[in-house]
């Protein structure tokens, strides 16, 4: 706190935002006669409505970052957007803040002469306002010119406020769309640029009368969104991996990332929906393997890539969009990290499509599974030590709010319930 940041004329108030541990944004607006007294000293609000908290220990205070500042115009509007930092009335840290706690792991990667670049792919469905249904039939990068007005005006929006996109297609289910943002970056500012890009598509949806869903599996029987993370590191300078070989240090990060794949669950698949979508036959991970072009494996190494990019990175690939990414992130590469320190060993590249095997054929291979629901996922990060330091001190309160989510469900009556059981 205690920053000066000089404000431009035409901005007419200010949007205070970051995430609460279950991902979802949270916004507290400020006119701007106030912006000197917050840019300051922050703003006060309620931690325990959130999650971060007790409600013994509740306040807490959210202070602008500078170097996250963007204007959105709303209509004839300027606000200037800032993401903000976590702190104790008292100015002391919260060390459960998840964007601190990404920015706390990538410095002690750069203690080590390693630093990281991330590059986020979004997948996400756009479905008709009343009927909730998909708003189109098409296919994987399915050109047709009903699309095609929506995907402009999705790069426009993206242009107009210097979000660099590689692309933005057609996905492979009814209604599905992907956006992959360019360059690789700054985890922190990956993270960041996607709360941003997630606010802006679903204003787009509305435009074309529709809602837009980042949610893992809205549709039944069609390919559930996901949200993969590429990863590329470097050691003084230098690609750490590259398509059909890993340095040892590369094979320390696969193999911490396969370590840990159970426990992870939990963080980057932190929802009840999220197990819909980890079926086989939908091109989503339920195997915890590793290999090259290889789509059936939890962690892959691509083989496409431009001449800057060299190849040099893998993707994560079981996560989805229903979380909070500061946490997703940092939990990849602390538990990559970890592997890194004890020099794991991935073991042997899998090249077999793992979904044309029996559930026999798989385990004669030594390759396990994922969780398959929330509250597996849940019991084995209560036993995963790296994976819980990744959530810093908001750990325990993290646990309490996923508890309750798979309480809740647990009571709850389905309509299959209902065509299945009623005649009993």
């Amino acid at each position: 706190m205690g920053k000066k940041f000089n404000l431009p004329e035409d901005v007419h108030s200010i949007s205070l935002k970051f995430l609460d541990l279950r991902g979802r944004s949270r916004v507290i607006r400020v006119p701007r006669e106030m912006f000197d007294i917050v840019i300051e000293d922050g703003l006060s609000f309620d931690s325990f409505n959130i999650g971060f908290s007790d409600v013994s220990e509740s306040d807490m205070v959210a202070a602008p970052d500078p170097r996250s500042y963007r204007v959105i115009s709303y209509g004839q509007e300027k606000i200037a957007v800032f993401m903000c930092e976590i702190y104790w009335p008292d100015g002391s840290r919260f060390e459960g803040d998840p964007r601190y706690l990404l920015k706390n792991t990538i410095e002690e990667l750069n203690k080590k002469d390693v630093t990281i670049k991330v590059k986020p792919e979004y997948e996400f469905h756009l479905l008709d306002i009343d009927t909730l249904e998909p708003l189109d039939e098409g296919r994987y990068i399915d050109g047709r010119p009903e699309f095609s007005s929506i995907i402009s005006q999705l790069t426009k929006v993206m242009r107009d406020y210097d979000i660099p996109v590689e692309k933005i297609h057609h996905e492979g289910g009814a209604g599905q769309y992907e956006i992959e943002p360019l360059p690789y970056d700054d985890p922190i500012k990956a993270a960041d640029d996607f709360i941003l890009i997630k606010e802006l598509v679903k204003e787009v949806a509305w435009e074309y009368d529709a809602v837009a869903t980042f949610m893992p599996k809205p549709i039944i029987d069609e390919p559930g969104n996901g949200f993969h993370f590429h990863l590329s590191l470097f050691k003084g300078g230098d690609y750490m991996f590259s398509p059909g070989e890993l340095n040892e240090s590369a094979k320390g990060f696969v193999g911490g990332l396969l370590d840990h794949a159970r426990a992870l669950s939990a963080v980057c698949c932190p929802t009840i929906n999220s197990y819909k979508r980890l079926v086989p036959g939908y091109e989503a991970p339920v195997y915890i393997s590793w290999g090259g072009e290889n789509r059936s494996v939890l962690v892959r190494i691509p083989a496409y890539g431009n001449k800057k990019q060299k190849k040099g990175r893998i993707e994560f690939r079981s996560s989805d969009a229903s979380g909070n990414i500061y946490l997703m992130l940092n939990s990849l590469i602390v538990a990559g990290m970890d592997g890194m320190k004890r020099n794991l060993d991935p073991g042997p590249e899998t090249t077999e499509d793992l979904f044309s095997l029996d559930e026999e054929e798989i385990n004669d291979m030594g390759i396990e599974k994922l969780p398959s629901d929330l509250k597996e996922a849940l019991v084995c990060l209560s036993k995963d030590k790296v994976v819980q330091s990744s959530l810093g001190d908001s750990y325990p309160h993290y646990m309490r709010l996923k508890k309750e989510e798979v309480k809740e469900y647990s009571r709850e009556i389905t309509p299959w319930e209902i065509d299945h059981y009623l005649e009993y």
